[in-house]
């Protein structure tokens, strides 16, 4: 059995897509299944449990010998992750498979890679079997562009930085490789997608595939944040993704690996693909 934390995300749901088509049995684990159930549908267990409840984490892993845990980016993220692999190690999980980020270091700049590596330094010296996964950015973030691109401007803090964004699909790939099959144990992935790019890039995509004039205009960092504040995102996360950004723009984002093809034995998905498949949401 393996069990999965934020299996109803944007990278949880297709992570327990690859797992149900390889015939594996899964178990989520959801403050609210009956929410969970609507999204993920019948074909797998549900568990109520939460991170600040130890019994309930230890109630959903019964039967559980690996986990796939996924965390949003919050102030609490380590601590979260702590008290799952605290809960797995008392229930007997034999190995976890943590999504973490590409750049995932103590000393970073960036927030979001300081807990993931807290998160990371925890599970390594937990005594369980361990894969790390560091993805880089999401294709799938191109699609929050979606409302700026059809008024025909891509706005954003990124300067000419290039990455290279990978499907969350080709993530889930190495994922369902790494909880199910032998020796990717002690391993950690970096996930990227086949070339990096930048917003430009994304702009003539979108032109090219809509035939729509679409352009990227840059922003200034204090802008980009208090947009995102404007529309919910917390100050804290407004300024992670800022620094983020920083690094995209400074070029420290732009490493290309072979991991999809050589871990998940797929072809990575390609910007053009992408846009492809979405155009719908960009006229």
């Amino acid at each position: 059995m393996i069990l999965i934390t934020g299996g109803t995300g944007t990278s949880g749901q297709p992570i327990v897509q690859a797992l149900l088509d390889r015939g594996e049995r899964v178990r989520a684990l959801s403050r609210d299944p009956e929410k969970a159930a609507k999204t993920l549908g019948d074909d797998i267990e549900l568990a109520r449990g939460d991170f600040s409840d130890p019994a309930s984490l230890e109630a959903a892993m019964e039967d559980v010998d690996r986990a796939m845990l996924i965390v949003a980016s919050l102030p609490d993220q380590p601590a979260m992750e702590s008290a799952f692999i605290d809960a797995a190690k008392r229930s007997g999980v034999e190995h976890i498979v943590k999504f973490s980020a590409v750049g995932a270091d103590p000393n970073s700049p960036m927030r979001f890679m300081r807990g993931h590596a807290e998160a990371e330094a925890k599970l390594k010296s937990s005594g369980i079997a361990w894969t790390m996964l560091q993805p880089t950015f999401f294709l799938q973030n191109i699609l929050g562009l979606a409302h700026s691109a059809r008024r025909g401007t891509i706005h954003m803090d990124a300067g000419d930085g290039k990455a290279p964004f990978v499907d969350t699909r080709d993530i889930a790939a190495v994922a369902a490789v790494a909880l199910t099959e032998r020796g990717h144990e002690g391993k950690t992935y970096e996930i990227t997608g086949p070339s990096a790019f930048g917003m430009a890039d994304v702009a003539r995509e979108i032109s090219a595939v809509t035939g729509r004039g679409v352009k990227y205009e840059n922003v200034p960092p204090e802008a980009a944040k208090q947009a995102l504040m404007q529309v919910g995102v917390p100050e804290w996360n407004a300024a992670g993704i800022n620094e983020l950004n920083a690094a995209l723009r400074a070029g420290k984002m732009a490493n290309v690996t072979n991991v999809v093809r050589e871990v998940g034995k797929k072809e990575p998905t390609t910007l053009e693909q992408f846009v492809r498949e979405h155009s719908r949401a960009f006229v």
